[in-house]
C-alpha cells in the first residue's frame, strides 16, 4: 500500500504525487500490497521543533527485501568503493527537501547547493541535513523511535545532467525511483556483502510504528479557546495606521509597564507587516521559555519564516549573535560559546570598530546567509535590559529605523539601563507609551497597584482595563508544592471555563527546582506528575528548546523566565523564597553607589520589589501567591493589601511549614 498523507495542494504536494508515481513505477503491486507500506507525509509539521516543516518524509517499509537496478558504485564504511551485482531494500526513511529554482537560480560549491531568493541565498544542504535532526527528535518526543533517515534534495527545476558528479544527495525532475535509491546507497552506507547491498535503515519495530494507523507523525496541534483569544489579538489587532506606517521609517520604541501588552504588540505588528506586505520579521528576546511560547503562537496561526513568503523568526539574543559570531569566523564550534559570552563579545566590537569586519563583509554575509540575516523588521522584546555593547552589534547589521523596541518601565533585570535613543536624530525616532492593563482582570491591576505602593516603588502608572472585570488573588500560607489539591481545585475551575493546563502558568524559585545527574526538574512539576498529571516543565534547560504542544500540559518556569508569558490562572510557588533570592542577588553584586542616602540594604530590597512586580502581572483571571510561614517582608506587603481589598484577596493557610 502507497499513501500520501497531509497537505494536498502546493509544490510540496506535486512533489509527492511526482515521487508515487516513480515508485509505482518500479513496484507497481504496491498499489495493492497488504503487507508492503509506503507512507509519504506532506507539509509534515514539527510542531515545537527550530525548523518546524519537512517538505516531504518518505517512509517505506516490506516484508522482504524488493530489488532495485544498480546503477552507480555504493560507499560502504572502511571499504573501497564497489557496484554491487545486486541491490535491494527493506526499509527507508527519507526527509525530502524540495525546491523549484531553474538553473539560474541554483549554486554549486562542490556537493553543497544553495538557492538564491530575492533576500539572498539560502545553503539547502545545510537546511537539509539540520532538519533530519529536527525531525528524529520530533519522533521520538511523539513516542515514535526513530529509524536512521537520510536528508535528499528533489530539485524539480533541474535535470540529472546540471549536477555535479556524485555522490551528493540532490536528483532532479528525470530522476527514477532506483536512481534515487542509488543515490541513497551511496551516501548512506547500506548493509554490502559478497557484493550484495540491501538499503535497510532500522529495526522493523520502528518502522511499523511510524506506518501505523494510530502513529501520531501528522499529529495537528489543537488551539485552546485561549490559544484562539490570543491568536484573535495577533490577528484582529486595531493597532493605530500610524504605528505601522512607521515600521523601517523610524525607530519605535514602546514603553510600557507589566501587563500593558507590549510582547503581543510586537507580534501583532510583525504579523501585519508579514499579511500586508510579506515582509520577513525577527523578534530577539533573552527569554527562552518566552521564545517557546511566540512559537507556539506562530505555529497555531501558521506564519512561516520563509525567504520567499516572508513571516516571523523569533530567537533569542544570545542564539543570534553567536550565529553572527561562526558566520565571521570569530569564534569555533568548540568554544564554549555562553562561558565565554563577554569575551566573544568584546572581539566581535574590536572587530567592527576596527574595520576589520567591513560594511561590505555584513552586506556579503547577510547575503549569503539570508535565511539567518536577512530581515526587513527587527522587534526587540525586552529592550530595557539590553548593554550598549549589544545595541551597538545590532546597528552595525541593520538600521536603527528598521527597529521596533519594546521597553519594560522599571523591569530593569540586567547589569544596565539601555539607551536606544543615543546617536539618533529626533526624526528618526518614534516613542510610544501605553498605559492600559490589557493583560489582567481589573481586580488584579488594583492588587498590583496596591503592592507596588507598599513596596514604595514610585510612578505605578498601570491603568486597570474597564472593559475587563473581575480577577481574584489567593495567597496560599503553608506547603503547596508537594500538595496538588489548590493546583487541581483551579484547573478544574479553569477547565468548567473552557481553559486548558497549557493555559495555565506555573513559577518556581532556584529553591524549587532540582537537579540531577541525568535530570532537572521542578518539585510541583513533579508532585503533579506523580498524581498524574502531565508538565511543560522548563525548569529543565533541555525543555526550553520546544514550545508545549499538549493542551493537558501545565506549563512550569523559573520566575526568571516569566517575563512576557501570561496564563489565565498563574501559581507562583514559593514567593517569598524568589523574593529572598531576589534580596542575595543584589547584595552579592558589585556595589551600586544608588543615592545619597540609600543602603545597599534599601537598594537591595528596592530590585527585589521590582522583580516581584514581574510574576504577579502574568495572570490573566487568577493569582495564586504561595508563602511560607515564615515572616517576611514580602508577607507584610501581601497582608497589607489583603486587608485593604479582602473582597477579591483570598488568604489560606495550608497544614504543613516551607
Amino acid at each position: 500500500m502507497i499513501e500520501i498523507l497531509g497537505a494536498n495542494e502546493g509544490q510540496e504536494y506535486e512533489a509527492a504525487v511526482h515521487l508515487r508515481k516513480l515508485i509505482l513505477a518500479v513496484w507497481p503491486d504496491l498499489s495493492q500490497h497488504p503487507d508492503d507500506h509506503i507512507k509519504l507525509f506532506v507539509s509534515l509539521k514539527l510542531y515545537g521543533q527550530k525548523y518546524e516543516d519537512i517538505d516531504v518524509f518518505v517512509v517505506g517499509h516490506f516484508t522482504e527485501p524488493r530489488e532495485f537496478d544498480v546503477e552507480m558504485k555504493f560507499y560502504p564504511r572502511d571499504r573501497e568503493p564497489i557496484l554491487p551485482r545486486r541491490a535491494y531494500v527493506r526499509s527507508f526513511a527519507l526527509a525530502v527537501e524540495v525546491k523549484s529554482h531553474d538553473a539560474n537560480g541554483v549554486r554549486f560549491d562542490d556537493k553543497v547547493v544553495s538557492v538564491k531568493y530575492p533576500r539572498g541565498w539560502e545553503c539547502v544542504t545545510e537546511k537539509a541535513f539540520k532538519q533530519v535532526f529536527e525531525l528524529k527528535s520530533y519522533l521520538e518526543r511523539a513516542g515514535l523511535s526513530s529509524p536512521y533517515v537520510k536528508d535528499l534534495i528533489f530539485m524539480t527545476g533541474l535535470r540529472e545532467v546540471d549536477f555535479p558528479v556524485r555522490p551528493h544527495n540532490c536528483f532532479g525532475i528525470d530522476a527514477s525511483f532506483e536512481k534515487i535509491l542509488n543515490i541513497v546507497g551511496q551516501v548512506s552506507q547500506p548493509l554490502v556483502k559478497d557484493r550484495f547491498a540491501t538499503i535497510s535503515f532500522g529495526p522493523d519495530e520502528n518502522f511499523q510504528a511510524i506506518l501505523s494507523p494510530e502513529a501520531t507523525v501528522m499529529k495537528t496541534m489543537e488551539p485552546t479557546a485561549l490559544d484562539r483569544k490570543r491568536m484573535d489579538r495577533v490577528v484582529k489587532s486595531a493597532l493605530p495606521v500610524e504605528w505601522l506606517d512607521d515600521l523601517t521609517k523610524k525607530q519605535i520604541v514602546i514603553r510600557g509597564r507589566g501587563g500593558v501588552g507590549k510582547t503581543v504588540i510586537l507580534l501583532q505588528m510583525a504579523y501585519r507587516a508579514f499579511d500586508n506586505s510579506g515582509k520577513r520579521s525577527l523578534v530577539l528576546t533573552y527569554n527562552k521559555a518566552l521564545v517557546a511560547d511566540m512559537r507556539r503562537t506562530m505555529a497555531l496561526l501558521g506564519v512561516p519564516r520563509h525567504l520567499a513568503k516572508g513571516g516571523i523568526g523569533i530567537e533569542t539574543v544570545h542564539s543570534f549573535i553567536g550565529r553572527l559570531m561562526t558566520e565571521l569566523g570569530i569564534f569555533g564550534s568548540e568554544d564554549d560559546f555562553l562561558d565565554n559570552y563577554e569575551s566573544h563579545k568584546q572581539g566581535l566590537l574590536d572587530y567592527l570598530r576596527s574595520g576589520a569586519v567591513s560594511k561590505v563583509d555584513l552586506k556579503s554575509l547577510i547575503e549569503e546567509n539570508a535565511d539567518d540575516f536577512a530581515w526587513d523588521v527587527i522587534f526587540v522584546d525586552e529592550g530595557q535590559d539590553w548593554p550598549s555593547n549589544e545595541i551597538e552589534i545590532l546597528r552595525a547589521i541593520f538600521r536603527p529605523e528598521q527597529m521596533v523596541v519594546a521597553d519594560g518601565v522599571d523591569q530593569y533585570v540586567r547589569d544596565s539601563v539601555a539607551d536606544w535613543d543615543a546617536g539618533l536624530s529626533r526624526d528618526l525616532l518614534r516613542p510610544r507609551r501605553l498605559r492600559r492593563c490589557l493583560r489582567m482582570k481589573a481586580n488584579l491591576a488594583h492588587f498590583v497597584a496596591d503592592c507596588a505602593g507598599a513596596f514604595g516603588l514610585e510612578n505605578w502608572d498601570l491603568e486597570p482595563n474597564p472593559d475587563a472585570n473581575g480577577g481574584r488573588v489567593i495567597v496560599v500560607e503553608g506547603e503547596m508544592a508537594r500538595n496538588t489539591a489548590i493546583f487541581e481545585r483551579l484547573k478544574a475551575e479553569a477547565a468548567e471555563l473552557g481553559n486548558y493546563p497549557v493555559d495555565l502558568l506555573a513559577c518556581v524559585p532556584p529553591s524549587l527546582v532540582i537537579h540531577e545527574e541525568d535530570q532537572t526538574y521542578s518539585i510541583p512539576g513533579h508532585a503533579i506528575q506523580q498524581a498524574g498529571g502531565q508538565v511543560w516543565d522548563a525548569s529543565s534547560t533541555d525543555v526550553r528548546t520546544h514550545f508545549p504542544t499538549d493542551r493537558e500540559a501545565l506549563r512550569i518556569v523559573q520566575y526568571d523566565s516569566c517575563r512576557g508569558l501570561e496564563g489565565w490562572t498563574v501559581f507562583n510557588y514559593a514567593f517569598d523564597d524568589f523574593y529572598d533570592y531576589k534580596l542575595k542577588q543584589w547584595l552579592l553584586s558589585p556595589p551600586d553607589l544608588g543615592g545619597l542616602f540609600d543602603t545597599k540594604e534599601d537598594l537591595a530590597a528596592a530590585f527585589a520589589a521590582q522583580w516581584v512586580m514581574i510574576p504577579i502581572t502574568r495572570a490573566m483571571d487568577t493569582l495564586v501567591i504561595n508563602v511560607s510561614t515564615r515572616p517576611s517582608r514580602l508577607k507584610d506587603v501581601l497582608k497589607h493589601v489583603h486587608e485593604r481589598r479582602s473582597d477579591f484577596v483570598e488568604w489560606i493557610t495550608t497544614a504543613g511549614q516551607t
